[in-house]
């Protein structure tokens, strides 16, 4: 005969165990199994990566088996949602459906308490979706403006316009590189004592 798996529990007997924990209804080995997975769920919410989240499980617990620990982890995922597994999007497309369901249901009647939801939904839909901004973003902004980098050497300060500097040829780059570190080009020598250091 099958034991019945711990999702199949009764939800009345586990709200007994969290309530009452002293004197849980639960058998001891689904008592321990539930501890187990909620330890395994906290450990997911810190550690996402499951080879890691593993090993800290077997840590806490290290009388179980690996594939027992990994077992542990995918009943912890399938029982408490963690913000890593839960799905947003999913989630806002079926509040917003279910949102503009209940206004064309209540649109079909006349009564006046159906039209104060309808207003109530098309606030809720407002917060869900959110309002249109003002100002749309400028996709070609950059190209209005100018940016500079600043390049300061023995209290010198000197501005380059980006969109100037990647049109410079070659050699105008290499004295600007002079200009910045000094004009001094490091011998092999040099080169050798900087990595030996």
């Amino acid at each position: 005969m099958s034991r019945p798996a711990l999702e199949e529990t009764k939800f009345e007997l586990i709200k007994a165990h969290v309530l009452d924990p002293d004197n849980s209804p639960l058998s001891a080995e689904k008592y321990e199994l539930l501890e187990r997975v909620i330890s395994a769920s906290k450990v997911l919410d810190k550690n996402p990566i499951q080879k890691q989240a593993v090993a800290i499980h077997q840590q806490k617990y290290p009388n179980i088996s690996r594939s027992q620990a990994y077992e542990d982890l995918r009943l912890a995922v399938r029982l408490f949602n963690t913000l890593h597994t839960f799905d947003y999007d999913m989630w806002r497309t079926w509040l917003i459906n279910d949102i503009v369901q209940n206004i064309l249901t209540c649109r079909n009647t006349k009564s006046e308490k159906d039209r104060r939801i309808i207003a109530m939904e098309h606030a809720n839909l407002i917060k869900v979706i959110g309002e249109k901004p003002e100002e749309l973003p400028d996709p070609k902004r950059t190209e209005k403006h100018q940016f500079y980098i600043l390049i300061q050497n023995n209290n010198q300060q000197l501005k380059v316009d980006l969109n100037n500097l990647k049109d410079l040829p070659i050699s105008a780059l290499q004295e600007l590189s002079r200009a910045i570190y000094g004009g001094t080009e490091i011998t092999e020598a040099d080169a050798e004592v900087i990595m030996k250091s």
